[in-house]
């Protein structure tokens, strides 16, 4: 008799579980954007696109159906970057459970929120007290760019197909606008791969315009703190003859590190950039520099 209890309490266990689980799975569908969502949110995009917007997906990671919004400046990385896209004059963040009603970031306005469907969809202006002034990514090519070789400071004097070349042909020796995997995102950055012995790598920009805020970011590359190379790489920002910031960055060592520095009120800056290590193998270093009024 109890052996019959038993078995009747664990099929009713059984049905009760797959019950809730399909229940459980039903209201998950219903949450999820389709195609026609996808659609309605597109067109709200579309209708007050303008040009310097930017489009993120709340969460980061729910970007299924970017596709309909092709054409259109997107970030479809995993991880949200606030910072970059201050740089932009809109954020458009079209958005999805569980995340349909996102808040700012400290200092951005909401503009205004549009129903999609299951969907919503925000316009957000970044911060209104500064607006960018210069991006050393923009003016690369108006850098003067030096290498060590070991006896002598030499200049690099080809610049061909967007880049700085340093040495021999070989596809780390220069100085150019890659994107990479840097701290969990793949970032649009300024490479400066360490060269060998302690020679430096220097990038100078003569004449930077004035602002109130010097900002530079840098980090290695996600192959390179996976490597068991190489040596720390000590990364220094220069104004004129002033070392404004030295960093050692660790072989394994993940971030992407912002310093913001104060060059209120100095007027137009030349401003270096200086990269060393003892040995440069997978030290694959990059950075940002950027003025803001």
């Amino acid at each position: 008799m109890n052996g019959t209890r038993i078995r009747i309490a664990a099929a009713l266990l059984l049905v009760a579980g797959a019950i809730a689980y399909v229940a459980m799975t039903v209201a998950q569908k219903a949450g999820v954007p389709g195609d026609e969502d996808w659609a309605q949110a597109a067109a709200a995009v579309r209708a007050g696109w303008q040009e310097g917007d930017l489009v993120v997906f709340s969460p980061a990671w729910a970007h299924a159906g970017a596709p309909v919004l092709r054409g259109l400046a997107a970030d479809v990385a995993e991880q949200w970057d606030w910072y970059q896209a201050s740089k932009h004059r809109r954020v458009w963040v079209v958005a999805s459970r569980p995340h349909r009603e996102p808040e700012p970031p400290e200092g951005w306005q909401a503009v205004s929120r549009t129903e999609a469907g299951r969907m919503t969809v925000h316009l957000w202006t970044p911060p209104a007290d500064r607006t960018l002034a210069w991006e050393g990514m923009e003016t690369l090519h108006d850098a003067s760019v030096f290498r060590g070789d070991g006896t002598s400071r030499q200049p690099c004097t080809t610049w061909q197909d967007g880049r700085w070349s340093c040495g021999a042909a070989h596809p780390w020796q220069n100085v150019a606008p890659v994107s990479r995997d840097i701290a969990g995102r793949q970032r649009r950055v300024i490479w400066a791969h360490a060269r060998d012995n302690g020679d430096p790598l220097e990038i100078r920009w003569t004449g930077v315009p004035e602002g109130r805020t010097l900002t530079v970011h840098v980090g290695l590359t996600q192959r390179a703190i996976e490597q068991d190379t190489g040596a720390p790489v000590v990364f220094e920002v220069r104004l004129g003859d002033r070392v404004a910031v030295r960093r050692t960055i660790d072989i394994h060592e993940s971030g992407w590190f912002r310093h913001d520095i104060d060059i209120a009120g100095k007027g137009p800056q030349d401003v270096t950039i200086r990269v060393v290590a003892r040995r440069n193998q997978d030290r694959q270093l990059c950075f940002t520099a950027d003025v803001w009024r």
